[in-house]
């Protein structure tokens, strides 16, 4: 397998979160810091330029990938605030990648009207047969921050294969993405110890 061009976008986040419902499951790591305190967090915000916006200006993927972590930081009981406890941000990356594979083409023997010609047999050819498939890979990386220490306590990471039509309905690929790497998160607000995470299937 070869795997070539590997390249960021300025809208990275549109497509690199579409892959949430990758046929085959998405790739779906998280960790936190064992030795913080989420017993003292109780608010929530978001960091001024996220490292999924292009510019001065907060992209739409970015709006909505906002949308989609402030519902499950307050199902979790947590409250948006100015000056919160905690600030996530996103950073996102798309991968044009190849694979190139080579297998053994047919071996055409003797006969079939060739053989004798001449006084000799043709015995045909064999050869390779390459076969080229070209595909994204989206990585979305979420990071819950503590404000105060500057200091990520909690990351999780989602990636697999985008397809045309995750892109297509990217808002709602989104919202599956942000919620698969929330199950991860294994904290309700104000409270200290981390809580059972669903079984992986």
């Amino acid at each position: 397998m070869l795997c070539i061009k590997p390249r960021l976008t300025a809208t990275l986040a549109v497509a690199a979160i579409a892959l949430a419902g990758c046929a085959s499951g998405p790739d779906i790591r998280a960790d936190y810091d064992k030795a913080a305190d989420f017993g003292k967090y109780r608010t929530y915000g978001f960091v001024a330029q996220a490292g999924t916006d292009s510019g001065d200006f907060r992209s739409l993927s970015t709006q909505m990938l906002q949308n989609a972590a402030a519902r499950q930081m307050e199902q979790r009981g947590y409250t948006r605030a100015e000056n919160p406890d905690l600030v996530i941000n996103f950073k996102g990356k798309l991968e044009e990648k190849v694979d190139v594979e080579s297998t053994p083409a047919p071996y055409y023997g003797p006969g079939w009207g060739y053989g004798g010609w001449y006084g000799a047999p043709y015995g045909g050819w064999g050869g390779t047969e390459v076969t080229t498939r070209r595909y994204n890979v989206g990585t979305l990386v979420i990071d819950v921050v503590d404000r105060e220490k500057r200091q990520v306590v909690f990351q999780g990471a989602i990636s697999g294969v985008v397809t045309k039509e995750m892109q297509q309905n990217r808002e709602a690929s989104i919202n599956r993405a942000v919620e698969g790497i929330f199950m991860q998160y294994p904290f309700v607000a104000g409270q200290t110890a981390p809580v059972p995470l669903p079984e992986k299937k």
